[in-house]
């Protein structure tokens, strides 16, 4: 019933909410397949993996609004019926805007919206997914303070005309703008025998059930990626020899420094076809009474794939322009076996193409521990070989050019942890990495050949004695090497501790707490306009400081 959006996810952005980010938990394991190579908002977007679906009796609908200091206005909606019993349909739409900020300029603007429906034929045989995701990001590119001493002067409410693309230097009027939007259609075909059941054994009408057993799907997903940005009049004059050379953060205009127009899309098509075998536990009858769990408990599940995708990218920056084609083709298997013990393995490996020879495989085992303080014990594995994003190995920029030749990345993740299904989590991680790309103190594509690894332990746990509630997460990541590029917080801390109570015979909950966050010093990330990076640095330590937030929500 937790009204209040606690978000324990560790970010470090760019001193305002919904402008460029990333997790501080380190993760080095990556999506498989092309990557263009923007990243800067993957912690506000919508994708097909975090996309929810529904199954409702009664339609449902949840919104959520909240008006900021700076003008800051989030807004979360989320709305599902199902039409039929067989058809539902859903949306959702996350809206966060920056209209005002403390360094001009600063506005930022995301928008994530998804509409999705799936559709079951009466007796179970067919069934369809369609969905559509529509991502859009803007954000306006101030280049930084001119000098971060500014920070130490509290009384500055606002610190116009002090940033390098600001209006105090130039009316640079910089801005970036990213799109990111999936199509997706996918079906399923199910074969298995129909068989007649009796609810209790004085029914007249049995109800006839699908026992599926073996399937075979199609999907066809389109995806598009579009990163732009702008900028103009990015110069100075030199006093002594009239030249005009680059304001900071640039260094260089390659083109022309009174305007850049860059442009990075990608587009792809794919296609995957699958063929599996489900095993389902017959029903069984309790005190003359279908057991429901038997219904819909799953034993044992496998399915292998083939998937082809194609994809069209294109870079631009007057008067460069580059347009590339390439394709992937690779095959995965999936094995699962849910009960009170079980098991999940996946595998996806590309055959050929731009991630020739890539692969991810993963495994989940599980079994039950102390019922009433440990419930469940966990294994996880993780083993990923990944070639380079896109525009690691090539970009053409006003600012930025490079072309690199670039090895693929290792990966491998060990995790042991208990757990319970109310979001309790006690455990540990090792994680393992050799040649990583980074962004070194020149915001240039490097590859490390050495190796990497490091620790992690975690707690979790929502802790709560009658109306009470303490919403734990703490987390302690170290690398076991001295490693110059993996900068991370050792310690980090995220708490929720609220009350709450109904209200109205319960036709009304109220909430109210208080939020604290806390990690330890460690070197933040610089930022980079146009490749919208984030780079080492090693002038600045950030960190080792609270932040409270007091709340009340109904």
């Amino acid at each position: 019933h937790q009204i209040q959006k606690f978000d324990p996810a560790y970010l470090q952005d760019l001193g305002s909410t919904g402008t460029p980010a990333f997790s501080l938990l380190w993760d080095p394991i990556k999506t498989p397949g092309f990557d263009l190579g923007f990243h800067q908002w993957d912690v506000y977007k919508l994708t097909p993996e975090n996309m929810p679906m529904y199954n409702t009796q009664n339609p449902f609908g949840e919104f959520f609004y909240v008006q900021g200091d700076k003008d800051i206005q989030s807004f979360f909606g989320t709305f599902t019926q199902n039409i039929r019993p067989y058809w539902n349909y859903s949306i959702h739409y996350n809206l966060l805007n920056t209209n005002s900020s403390y360094y001009d300029p600063q506005q930022t603007a995301v928008s994530a919206f998804d509409i999705n429906s799936w559709y079951q034929s009466p007796g179970g045989r067919y069934m369809a997914i369609v969905s559509g995701i529509f991502n859009k990001f803007s954000a306006d590119e101030n280049g930084g303070l001119t000098n971060d001493a500014q920070l130490l002067n509290s009384s500055n409410a606002t610190l116009t005309g002090t940033v390098n693309l600001g209006p105090g230097i130039l009316p640079t009027a910089a801005k970036q703008t990213y799109l990111e939007d999936y199509l997706t259609l996918k079906q399923y075909y199910r074969v298995g025998p129909v068989t007649p059941i009796k609810v209790h054994d004085t029914d007249t009408v049995a109800a006839k059930i699908l026992k599926p057993e073996y399937f075979i799907s199609h999907c066809f997903e389109y995806h598009y990626t579009n990163y732009q940005y702008t900028d103009a009049s990015v110069y100075t004059t030199n006093p002594y020899t009239g030249a005009d050379v680059p304001i900071p953060p640039f260094v260089n205009n390659f083109f022309s420094p009174y305007q850049t127009n860059d442009i990075y899309l990608a587009r792809e098509y794919s296609n995957s076809i699958a063929i599996g075998h489900a095993v389902f536990n017959h029903p069984v009858k309790v005190n003359k009474k279908i057991d429901s769990t038997a219904l819909s408990r799953q034993a044992l599940f496998y399915q292998v794939f083939l998937k082809y995708s194609y994809i069209a990218t294109s870079q631009s920056s007057s008067p460069l322009f580059d347009q590339e084609y390439y394709d992937n083709t690779s095959a995965g298997i999936e094995i699962s076996n849910y009960s009170k013990a079980g098991f999940a393995i996946k595998g996806e490996y590309f055959l050929e193409g731009f991630n020739r020879n890539d692969y991810l495989v993963s495994a989940h085992l599980y079994v039950p521990f102390l019922t009433k303080i440990l419930p469940r014990f966990n294994i996880d594995l993780k083993a990923q070989q990944s070639t380079p994003a896109y525009t690691d190995y090539l970009f053409y920029g006003n600012h930025f050019l490079w072309e690199n030749n670039l090895q693929k990345s290792r990966c491998a993740e060990a995790s042991a942890y208990f757990s319970d299904s109310f979001g309790f989590r006690l455990g540990g991680s090792i994680i393992t990495a050799s040649d990583l790309i980074y962004y070194d103190t020149l915001s240039q594509p490097r590859e490390n050949p050495g190796n990497v690894t490091l620790f992690k332990a975690y707690f979790s746990k929502d802790i709560h004695f009658g109306h009470f509630h303490f919403l734990n997460n703490i987390t302690f990541q170290r690398p076991l090497s001295d490693v110059y590029y993996v900068r991370v917080p050792e310690w980090l801390i995220r708490t929720s501790y609220y009350y709450e109570h109904f209200l109205f015979k319960k036709a009304l909950l109220i909430q109210g707490g208080f939020d604290f966050s806390y990690s330890t010093l460690y070197y933040g990330y610089g930022y980079m306009p146009e490749i919208s990076k984030f780079y080492l640095q090693d002038k600045t330590i950030i960190g080792n400081y609270q932040v409270w937030d007091v709340w009340l929500a109904a």
